[in-house]
């Protein structure tokens, strides 16, 4: 038997997967889930003491264990020899200049970024090898396998979506080569059609822009730009500005020269609003995210030209541009779009997994998707058991009995932590690790800020809504069953449901099917039932800044800090 270990090893965003000898996805997680620690940059996601009980559940003794990962041969080879070359040193840093180059990133930052990512690959499978000598006393390890990084994010996108055929379009920050590449499925074989080239990136683009606006891209903050867009004018001399860093040229797109990048920065800067540090700049966030889509145009434009199909895949960091990805449908010859739950670096963890399991096993077919996300850690029940002692407020109810009485909860205006079986694989909430509330109330979306999430009032609370009555409340309704995309609501039904109407009308919806997650589902129909409305607010549990919860602690931690007025934990209730 012969299973498969996948880890990202990029700077950002670690993350590690177990794929069975069937090719079936047993586990998945992003590594800032375990550390609680946001993206955790430059970290491991195969610690030797996390290994230990993950492969003694997932991986029987004596199996055969291969490990891949998501950076090519090539691309690490010269890595080493930029790092014997003493290019990757502090001291070779020092001599960097702290400017913007044409990249849209320092170059003393984007070395850095290279060197971290060289210390990652020389790290890669320790913690593996490690953790299969604490479960096993031994290591049966076959060896490890790198895999190029956008053709770890097409195979994870194509591999996961329902389609045999489709186009696929990775765009991101950085991959060996360039920043973004066009792959063709055919009959479920991935082939590379084109590998864009040069230090250019929309990732970085959009990370530039996030930092102008007066929020922080390493800290992940990006999101922060979609959702003040649209409380945002589009500014000519703005647009100007922005359309200064880049060019395109037929389906080419290119980037200004770092003198350029630098003065369209400083003077971007010299009309930032004083007050942009405390509450972002939308203005530049809505011409930001519309020359985002300028550019991404191109790329799809590009995309369609080389690979006609009516399916499209879209993978990398910008495919969680869920305003844009809302806008591809019926455009470029594209009837239908798919983004997989995690199509960031988190998800080459899969990604390179499957390729190493498709070589071994030339005849493999991954299975149709959508995949399920839910493919992470379970949250233990057991503290709930020990507080049962002191805790008159918590009780454990029938199966039956948790999806009725959290929904009469809702309807009581009660904000509730929300958490069931495996966690999502992916930044999003969905249903298994949530802090839901009622949508109706115009306040909703104030009352949870103030009291649990402490973050922008501008930023959105996205629902969840039953797909059986979707078409009902959105214009040109599509499936997304991962919040992948936002779509428009109609304009009879936006006052039921204010605390998920967003500036712009729109919502990042979730599509909830029973057969999906049955008890997420169950929950929302109850809900429907007493109001009427087949949608509820969702959001992920956690507090700004920090990741989804892993744990019961961490919930139980959450619910008596913050103003949480109940916490579900699998059929276990517990109210202030």
């Amino acid at each position: 038997m012969r299973y498969t270990i996948g880890l990202a090893t990029t700077f950002h965003d670690p993350a590690l997967a177990i794929i069975g000898p069937d090719g079936e996805v047993l586990f998945a997680e992003a590594t800032e889930r375990y550390l609680q620690y946001k993206r955790a940059p430059n970290c491991e996601p195969d610690s030797a003491p996390r290994m230990e009980g993950l492969l003694k559940r997932y991986i029987p003794d004596g199996a055969e264990v291969a490990i891949a990962t998501s950076w090519g041969e090539d691309f690490t080879g010269f890595l080493d020899q930029m790092a014997r070359a003493g290019s990757l040193s502090l001291e070779a840093l020092l001599k960097l200049s702290p400017e913007l180059n044409r990249s849209l990133v320092p170059e003393r930052t984007e070395r850095a970024l290279i060197a971290s990512l060289h210390h990652a690959q020389q790290r890669a499978g320790m913690g593996v090898l490690l953790g299969l000598d604490r479960a096993y006393g031994k290591a049966n390890v076959t060896g490890l396998k790198r895999y190029g990084h956008h053709l770890s994010h097409a195979a994870y996108a194509c591999w996961s979506s329902p389609f045999d055929n489709a186009a696929c379009l990775v765009v991101d920050g950085m991959g060996e080569t360039g920043a973004s590449a066009i792959f063709a499925l055919e009959n479920g074989k991935l082939r590379e059609v084109k590998r864009h080239r040069g230090r250019e990136s929309i990732g970085f683009y959009f990370g530039l822009v996030t930092d102008l606006a007066g929020f922080d891209q390493a800290k992940g903050e990006e999101w922060k730009i979609m959702g003040l867009a649209p409380y945002g004018k589009t500014d000519p001399e703005l647009m100007a500005l922005l359309r200064r860093l880049y060019a395109i040229e037929g389906h080419k797109l290119s980037f200004a020269k770092a003198d350029i990048v630098q003065a369209v920065a400083a003077e971007i800067l010299a009309r930032r609003p004083a007050d942009a540090l405390d509450k972002g700049w939308a203005d530049l966030a809505r011409c930001g995210q519309d020359v985002f889509a300028e550019m991404m145009e191109a790329l799809l434009a590009e995309t369609a030209a080389l690979v006609p199909s009516e399916n499209l895949v879209m993978a990398g960091g910008c495919a969680l541009n869920s305003s844009f990805n809302g806008k591809i449908v019926g455009r470029h010859g594209f009837r239908t779009v798919f983004v997989p739950s995690a199509p960031a670096d988190d998800g080459n963890a899969i990604g390179a997994a499957w390729l190493s399991h498709a070589e071994a096993n030339p005849d493999w077919r991954a299975p149709k998707g959508p995949l399920s996300p839910y493919l992470g850690s379970t949250v233990s029940t057991e503290p709930f058991k020990r507080m049962q002692a002191w805790e008159p407020r918590l009780r454990k109810l029938s199966a039956d009995e948790i999806a009725p009485v959290t929904a009469k909860l809702l309807t009581e205006g009660k904000l509730i932590g929300w958490v069931q079986g495996r966690a999502e694989f992916g930044p999003r909430a969905l249903g298994n690790r949530s802090i839901i509330a009622d949508p109706r109330p115009a306040d909703a979306k104030d009352i949870l800020n103030a009291k649990v999430k402490y973050r922008e009032a501008f930023r959105p609370f996205a629902p969840s809504i039953l797909a059986e009555h979707a078409a009902d409340w959105f214009e040109n309704y599509q499936d997304a069953p991962y919040m992948e995309r936002t779509l428009t609501w109609k304009e009879t039904v936006r006052d039921r449901v204010p605390a998920v109407v967003h500036e712009d009308a729109t919502g990042r919806l979730q599509s909830v099917k029973a057969e999906r997650n049955p008890r997420y589902h169950a929950l929302i129909s109850a809900f429907h039932e007493l109001t009427g409305v087949p949608v509820i607010l969702n959001t992920s549990f956690n507090i700004m800044g920090k990741p989804i919860l892993h744990t019961a602690e961490d919930a139980i931690l959450m619910f008596y800090t913050s103003g949480l007025d109940a916490l579900v934990i699998d059929d276990w209730l517990l109210v202030k």
